[in-house]
């Protein structure tokens, strides 16, 4: 029994499936972030220009060469270079419409020249092989330049892929145009082009589908390790990577320290100058603190207006002097706070990692102790704690 294949009927199965696909994803999408939407419209879009061209590519003797030829290739390319436009929309960068409009006015031209004035079917399939080798490949350098992890390749491979057969039938076609003398001939470049348009959509929409899903994933994980006001890491954050450091120092034999930092009177702010500000003097002391803090230093928030600082690699005099930095850069300028400016002072307590912290607890509360000394002492000061003390007592200066 001789096995035959209808390249038309497969175009038409690739356009019913890439619909489905393209409504699969419309029904999902509403289900994620909205800071998706913009890339799913797009997605969806490629999703249903494509099968419109491939429907008007299957109908080729019977609708005028205008639709079958000119239409229908606009239709194709606009679809791959609408993922390239949800692609730069889902990682954050500029839309890139302009390069992707000279694609399709590339591919219009070639459909035009080589369709309708002067039918050329070879050079017609060269150029727009090449025109869409390049828009998928835009996609697949997209994806591997700003994705991550190993979610990135079931679409990359696919885009990657797409690409590299569109570029082979160009270079086949150059050297032997025989390959496809016909639009429907039965060839392996035609079986390979038009399977890659059947599967491409499917994969790809898959592909997306799980760079959504990883990217939500990642968006709850930070979440719950950070504060949502301030944006520095929350308290359970704070005591997993404080855990982490002390064992680091133990192994390696190197200091460790802690700012506790609670702002001086702060609910008079609440009371004076409402809730709104008092949550902008936050984020503007964290976002002041950060400025003094080194590369390594993490800060976090404990609760209400009380922050800490982890110090690595950070002794007692060390971690001093990092602490009245802060405390003269918040005593020396007031916070803007919408219009609402004031000068907040910090009282901070200073502990050292010592023998006897076998636990982040210990540490902190030490810290803790330290900041109430401060408060009791007047305020606006840096206090280590007891056991803290100072490496040079020479260098001490009064807070």
């Amino acid at each position: 029994m001789e096995w035959t294949f209808d390249i038309r009927s497969a175009l038409l199965v690739g356009a019913m499936l890439t619909l489905m696909i393209g409504l699969v994803l419309l029904v999902v999408g509403r289900a994620l972030s909205a800071t998706y939407r913009p890339s799913i419209r797009w997605w969806v879009g490629a999703t249903l220009l494509q099968p419109a061209g491939f429907v008007l590519l299957s109908l080729r003797d019977t609708l005028s060469p205008y639709l079958s030829i000119l239409v229908a290739n606009i239709f194709v390319v606009l679809g791959m270079a609408a993922y390239v436009v949800a692609l730069r929309h889902f990682y954050r960068l500029p839309s890139g419409r302009g390069p992707l409009a000279l694609a399709v006015g590339l591919v219009a031209l070639a459909s035009y020249w080589w369709g309708l004035l002067d039918p050329n079917l070879t050079q017609r399939l060269i150029w727009i092989s090449l025109v869409l080798a390049a828009v998928l490949g835009t996609s697949a350098a997209i994806i591997y330049r700003h994705g991550e992890g190993q979610v990135r390749h079931v679409a990359g491979v696919a885009f990657a892929g797409a690409a590299a057969i569109m570029a082979y039938r160009a270079v086949i076609l150059v050297f032997d145009p025989s390959q496809v003398s016909a639009v429907f001939q039965l060839t392996h470049v035609q079986l390979l082009t038009y399977g890659m348009g059947s599967v491409l959509p499917v994969i790809g929409t898959i592909g997306f589908l799980l760079l959504c899903t990883e990217r939500s994933q990642q968006a709850l994980e930070r979440a719950a390790r950070v504060d949502y006001l301030t944006g520095c890491y929350n308290r359970r954050a704070i005591e997993e990577l404080a855990t982490h450091n002390i064992a680091a120092a133990r192994r390696h034999g190197l200091p460790l320290s802690v700012l506790v930092l609670d702002i001086d009177h702060f609910k008079r702010i609440n009371d004076e100058l409402g809730h709104a500000i008092g949550d902008l003097a936050l984020v503007e002391s964290v976002a002041r603190i950060r400025t003094l803090l080194r590369a390594e230093d993490v800060l976090g928030r404990l609760g209400g207006e009380e922050f800490i600082v982890l110090m690595p690699n950070a002794d007692s005099a060390s971690a001093v002097n990092a602490g009245e930095r802060i405390r003269m850069s918040f005593s020396a300028q007031p916070l803007g706070m919408d219009g609402h400016p004031r000068t907040v002072t910090l009282s901070i307590g200073v502990a050292t990692l010592a023998p006897m912290d076998f636990e982040f607890s210990q540490l902190l509360r030490r810290g803790d102790r330290a900041m109430y000394a401060a408060k009791n002492a007047g305020r606006d000061l840096v206090m280590p704690d007891a056991m803290t003390g100072w490496d040079h007592p020479a260098e001490r200066q009064p807070a």
